[in-house]
């Protein structure tokens, strides 16, 4: 879904990808179940098939900024899924967006929207579990509560209920054969899908991973002339054009475009929650605050979650994320450190995969990422 409100030009509105919106006075969105007597909302909401009607009940009530406050607040502790809301209440109007951030949402002086490209003044960014009033700013920001956590099992009970709120019927799940994605496709009975240059490390390791866990294998292999003649229309469709967000933006283009499902499952925020990058590891071993690298790298993750967002809209898909429901978050955010390091970088997340008899050769992989294992980030540096 992309939405709207306030003063958006047909230009503006058209950049999101759609040439018909539903309305709803100032508000709009792309899709019907997104739109409400006062509320426009780009929601996931696992479970719930209306979600603006979801939202609309909420804030009935609210007629003042503390009372949605305390909606935002409650709403934010316990819904499951990704959503950027737009609520018009006695004239004002207020925005919000789930507290990882799957949803994006922008606004300048006079309106908002789904892509900052569809405002006519710069747009600023509401940040990921953030409630603003156009006319008041900031109103609250969401934060995270810790849960102690040092067994594995706890942590493995809740990515099951996880994965399982996730992988709806028409689901599958995005695959490199990693422990990330393998400890996801362990959870589920739901196809995996690989896509990279042939020949890659994540395309021959990918097979392999998915004989050794029995699971139906999709596999969308890539020439290096196709990415030539798609990168114009993926910059096109990307607002952060760095290298690393064109080169997975590619990757998620073709998957999108090539299956024909509608909901993909991704394991990103694995490695800022467990320890996966080496330079965490690093700062264990020597001694700095390595917790705060994480959450700062844990924080700006949105950006990714947006670029995915962005490119998934375009075929109309889902994309989810088990590793970032809270009961998830909360708990990683509760491990003892060292548990994360020893005797190796995201130990309690392979104890994890233990627990599930997922082959020893899966759990002790090594970290590459998602660019350079599938051969794309060779590719696509030579062509920019």
């Amino acid at each position: 879904m992309r939405i709207g409100g306030g003063i958006i030009s047909r230009e503006g509105k058209r950049s999101m990808g759609y040439s018909k919106y539903f309305h709803s006075n100032t508000l709009f969105c792309s899709h019907p179940e997104g739109i409400a007597q006062t509320v426009a909302c780009d929601a996931d909401l696992y479970g719930i098939s209306t979600p603006a009607e979801y939202f609309e009940n909420i804030f009935t009530s609210c007629s003042t900024h503390e009372e949605c406050r305390e909606k935002v607040n409650s709403l934010m502790s316990r819904v499951r899924g990704g959503y950027a809301v737009a609520v018009m209440r006695d004239e004002h109007l207020f925005l919000f967006r789930d507290p990882v951030g799957k949803k994006s949402l922008f606004y300048d002086g006079k309106g908002c929207a789904s892509e900052g490209k569809a405002l006519s003044s710069p747009p600023v960014p509401v940040y990921p579990g953030e409630l603003v009033c156009m006319s008041h700013g900031t109103l609250f920001r969401h934060t995270f509560n810790t849960v102690p956590t040092c067994d594995p099992e706890t942590l493995g009970t809740a990515l099951e209920e996880s994965m399982s709120a996730c992988a709806e019927k028409d689901a599958a799940l995005l695959f490199s054969g990693g422990i990330d994605s393998a400890l996801l496709a362990a959870l589920s009975d739901i196809p995996v899908i690989t896509c990279g240059i042939e020949g890659s490390q994540d395309m021959r390791f990918a097979r392999q991973a998915a004989d050794l866990l029995q699971k139906d294998h999709i596999s969308i292999s890539i020439h290096p002339r196709d990415i030539a003649q798609t990168l114009p229309e993926v910059l096109n469709i990307l607002e952060n054009k760095t290298l690393m967000h064109i080169e997975i933006g590619l990757l998620m283009y073709y998957v999108c475009r090539e299956w024909d499902g509608s909901i993909l499952i991704s394991g990103q925020g694995a490695d800022e929650l467990f320890g996966g990058y080496y330079k965490y590891e690093k700062a264990f071993s020597q001694k700095t605050p390595v917790r705060d690298m994480m959450k700062a790298d844990f924080h700006s993750m949105a950006r990714g979650l947006e670029r995915d967002g962005f490119i998934a809209e375009r075929f109309h898909k889902k994309i989810r994320y088990p590793y970032l429901d809270i009961p998830v978050i909360e708990q990683a955010q509760g491990i003892p450190t060292s548990m994360l390091f020893k005797p190796q970088r995201k130990a309690f997340l392979r104890s994890v995969a233990e627990q599930f008899s997922i082959p020893h050769e899966i759990v002790m992989k090594p970290k590459k990422a998602l660019q350079y294992g599938s051969g794309f980030h060779k590719v696509v540096k030579k062509m920019l």
